[in-house]
């Protein structure tokens, strides 16, 4: 059994730097009210935060943190398990989650996932469904059971008689099923691949057998005149790579002539730009009388003078540019006469690496043909080897099928787990011995809340409901007041049952504003005394507007106030 102890919390929702701390076993029934806004209701989402890491009312995470304040929001959760003592701390802004098993931090390693999954199914063995159902009754965001779908009021039920393990079972041994039937399957594959290699050995164990000793002889003399083709071969290629030689050799100064050509046509540029330069300086002398920068006038006898002297220089130049022609002519022409030879030995190179293709394929078939020789004349060795491969075949398939059927054998034990492991199955049978006491304890709670009917779940969690004249109802027909008397006693039943099982029971139970809704006074009245009727067995929380007509039924009374925007115990 769980005994929650202690529950504390700062900077959380209305809640300032001040920490509210809540004894949770001093009193076994402490009545909770306080004006509308002045944060009653926080230790509710408290509680969930620390466990589950979300807010009872639906309250997105970073509204929980003070809004003044707006960092350091922290809740304490302690509580015992039998000898062992823990303490859970959540908050945010930074976010933290610890868990603490006799002072000593649980490993963190885990990602946050993992490390709420510890806290769920090794330490409290609850869900948040379930301890919603056991734990908290609330006005605000409280799904009662009768509301929650088929699904759900199963896994809560489960959850309540500690059977939920057979779901977590099953869904393993489906995962094994599934495993032993790829792995059959792929025996399956591997005996099938195994038949058609030993039908291709003892396809080719016919075929080595039929091999006479004619097929050495015939596979040499191929062999042979294969070897005769790659020599000629060869002799052909030897002759194209001599007159290649003597081509290069009357194209070995191809780079020279290059290079006068380039030197040639650079030096008939050169000279043309000077024959324009003599002519723009004649044309200067032509056109002007007077000197452009010192302005004075250009004598006759000094024209005469440069025109002479320019007209023997451009003499010289056009005899030079004549003789550079004639080199240019001579260098292009046996430019051409090496581009023509080279033509021809590129002929030859590619006469040559024809031939080499067709060496090339005929070392293949000459290599393939001394294989087969070799084949043929070691038919009796190579046919012994296979026979060998054979057997080894056969007892490998032979192994196959031994352990196909073993696991076939496990496929059968696993599809009756899975059989027995389904909601039809074990669970079923369990649940349905459970049934009639858990319809006995919600007829007796109904009962004692003045509420008489007869209302019953069968296996599907369906229920039925009959007045006294046995009319048949639902939930839905009866109204809020009526409603409400069902949500406590099905509430009241299933902190029963897991007190009796075990299984998700806790000594605390908190019920927010339900005598402020529609439960008239005689259900107040009767709620009360049930709950009276508790004594050691549970640590009560109500939460009340109604704190003038409540206060003396209730051993312990806390106010919550609120001053300066913050929350706290009056």
């Amino acid at each position: 059994m769980i005994i929650f102890t202690k529950l504390s919390y700062k900077n959380f929702l209305s809640t300032g730097n001040y920490k509210t701390v809540i004894d949770l076993i001093k009193h076994n029934n402490t009545l909770i009210s306080g004006d509308n806004g002045a944060g009653k209701s926080t230790m509710l989402d408290a509680i969930t935060f620390a466990l589950f890491g979300k807010s009872f009312r639906g309250i997105n995470l970073p509204l929980l943190i003070n809004s003044i304040n707006e960092r350091d929001c922290e809740v304490e959760l302690e509580f015992s398990l039998g000898k062992d003592e823990y303490k859970i701390i959540r908050g945010l802004k930074p976010k933290k989650f610890e868990i603490y098993k006799n002072g000593e931090m649980l490993d963190q390693d885990s990602k946050s996932k993992d490390y709420q999954k510890i806290l769920e199914e090794q330490i409290l063995k609850m869900t948040y469904k379930s301890f919603c159902q056991v734990v908290i009754l609330g006005s605000s965001n409280y799904v009662p059971f009768m509301k929650l779908s088929a699904k759900d009021r199963r896994l809560v039920v489960e959850n309540l008689l500690d059977i939920d393990v057979f779901s977590v079972m099953n869904t393993l041994v489906r995962g094994r099923l599934q495993a032993a039937k790829e792995y059959i399957k792929d025996i399956d594959h591997k005996i099938e691949l195994t038949k058609e290699k030993v039908d291709a050995k003892n396809k080719l164990i016919e075929t080595l057998q039929k091999k006479s000793s004619d097929s050495v002889e015939k596979y040499r003399e191929e062999a042979k005149e294969t070897g005769n083709q790659m020599n000629k071969l060869a002799e052909d290629i030897e002759l194209h790579e001599k007159k290649i030689d003597k081509l290069l050799e009357q194209v070995k100064d191809k780079d020279g002539v290059s290079d006068n050509l380039l030197q040639s046509e650079s030096l008939e540029t050169e000279l043309k730009n000077k024959i324009k330069n003599i002519e723009r300086n004649v044309k200067f002398y032509e056109e002007n009388n007077t000197c452009p920068s010192c302005k004075q006038d250009i004598q006759e006898y000094h024209k005469e003078c440069v025109y002479k002297e320019q007209a023997e220089e451009k003499i010289k130049i056009e005899e030079s540019i004549q003789t550079i022609v004639d080199d240019i002519k001579i260098a292009e022409d046996k430019l051409n006469t090496i581009n023509e030879i080279l033509e021809d030995i590129q002929t030859e190179n590619e006469q040559i690496s024809k031939k080499q293709h067709q060496i090339d394929a005929y070392q293949k078939y000459f290599k393939k043909m001394l294989d087969n020789a070799k084949d043929a004349s070691v038919e009796g060795t190579e046919i012994q080897e296979t026979k060998d491969e054979l057997n080894k075949l056969i007892g490998q398939g032979t192994a196959y099928v031994a352990e196909r059927k073993e696991k076939i054998e496990d496929k059968h034990y696993y599809e009756i787990a899975s059989i027995l492991l389904k909601d039809s199955g074990i669970k079923a049978k369990i649940i349905k011995h459970y049934l009639p006491i858990m319809n006995k304890l919600i007829n007796k709670y109904l009962g004692d809340m003045d509420f008489f009917c007869k209302f019953s779940l069968d296996e599907n969690f369906i229920e039925t409901i009959k007045s006294r004249h046995r009319d048949e109802f639902t939930y839905y027909n009866f109204s809020e007041g009526e409603r409400l008397r069902i949500d406590l006693s099905l509430l009241l039943a299933w902190r029963e049952i897991a007190r009796l099982k075990n299984s998700v029971n806790c000594n605390l139970l908190v019920l927010d504003e339900v005598f402020d809704s529609s439960l008239d006074s005689v259900g107040t009245e009767e709620f009360l005394k049930i709950l009276t009727s508790f004594g050691n067995r549970a640590n009560i929380f109500v939460i009340s507007h109604k704190s003038d007509t409540m206060t003396d039924k209730f051993s312990n009374h806390i106010v919550f106030e609120k001053k300066n925007n913050f929350s706290s115990i009056k």
